[in-house]
């Protein structure tokens, strides 16, 4: 006959405390005291407690279905050198979207917290947001590539948007930049395009670990020699970027609305003379771009459900093992790309 599974009412009843407590116990709950956690959960393990999976599902269905009522705060921890500097992005403005929208469709309001508040350090500012009972953060990307925040990191749950958090190393959501190019480099060659160049800036490319270059050159590799073209190094100038046009020849230049307002500065048609596509395209002007949306607002969306996994399980501090959840972008048709020849 197969043994009794263990139940919280069983571990609440060895543990001598309510059952919910077992419940906010074993999800590592910062509300119930730390000696209080550390005793039901050294009971649990003791009577071999593991979850009901049918009644976890039950519980995911029951959230899914019914409204939620408020749960908690998740900070949305910003590290700009003023307060309003996240917000003149407007990929970084639709990461918030998408977080604060599946936030609250879970029960949780979204806060931004700035950490270069006036007066405050990293203790301080670990203080304040372990004061507020917050325990899950989800950080902007940073200012700069490879930077450092430093906060009591064993007091909460956190996810990285993007890699420009170099240290500590916690999970990211990001975009997948890599297969982004990948999809745009195919899409243009689709279309005819053979001299195919690329037009970045370097800073950027280093903000998303290199996932740009590295999805073009992987593709540069199988072409004719006749065909691979240097990449360009973000120089806007009309006359640099003329120069640069005439010596080497492309029939198409991958960047961004910037590049081509340089193309047509240098007194080249887009896309009669030069087709135009987008790694990174949000098609807010009346123009067109051929190119990658990256969906930021699916990023911020699968954020806050990680995040919200990983305080469910009571997971806090620097991970061991790092996830990455990459989403995928929808390649946007435009204006400034012959169309496909469809025959």
């Amino acid at each position: 006959m197969a043994s009794k599974r263990t139940t919280l009412r069983d571990i609440a009843q060895a543990a001598g405390v309510h059952y919910a407590t077992v419940s906010r116990a074993l999800k590592d709950n910062p509300l119930i005291a730390a000696e209080t956690r550390e005793r039901v959960q050294r009971v649990a393990r003791e009577m071999g407690y593991v979850p009901d999976p049918m009644m976890s599902a039950l519980t995911a269905y029951r959230s899914a279905t019914r409204p939620e009522h408020y749960r908690a705060t998740i900070a949305w921890v910003t590290n700009t050198f003023d307060r309003s500097g996240g917000t003149r992005v407007p990929t970084f403005n639709l990461y918030f979207q998408g977080a604060q929208e599946r936030a609250a469709s879970l029960g949780y309001t979204l806060e931004e917290f700035w950490l270069r508040e006036p007066g405050m350090n990293w203790r301080r500012n670990s203080e304040v947001l372990k004061t507020r009972g917050i325990t899950g953060l989800i950080l902007a990307p940073q200012p700069r590539a490879k930077m450092r925040v430093r906060l009591d990191w064993q007091n909460f749950s956190a996810v990285a948007i993007g890699y420009t958090t170099f240290s500590p190393y916690l999970h990211i959501v990001t975009n997948d930049q890599f297969h982004s190019m990948m999809t745009v480099v195919r899409n243009v060659r689709a279309r005819g395009y053979r001299r195919i160049a690329l037009w970045i800036q370097r800073f950027g490319d280093e903000r998303i670990d290199r996932g740009w270059t590295g999805g073009f050159l992987a593709q540069q590799q199988y072409w004719p020699e006749s065909e691979r073209l240097p990449i360009l190094f973000g120089d806007q100038s009309s006359k640099s970027l003329k120069d640069w046009i005439e010596r080497y020849k492309p029939d198409a230049i991958l960047g961004d609305e910037y590049m081509m307002r340089g193309v047509r500065e240098a007194g080249y048609r887009v896309p009669e003379d030069i087709g135009v596509a987008s790694y990174a395209a949000l098609n807010q002007n009346a123009e067109k771009l051929y190119g990658i949306d990256e969906n930021p607002k699916a990023t911020g969306t699968a954020a806050v459900d990680l995040l919200v996994g990983m305080m469910n399980r009571g997971e806090r501090g620097i991970p061991e093992i790092h996830r990455r959840i990459l989403v995928e972008g929808t390649w946007l048709e435009g204006t400034t790309l012959r169309p496909l020849d469809r025959r």
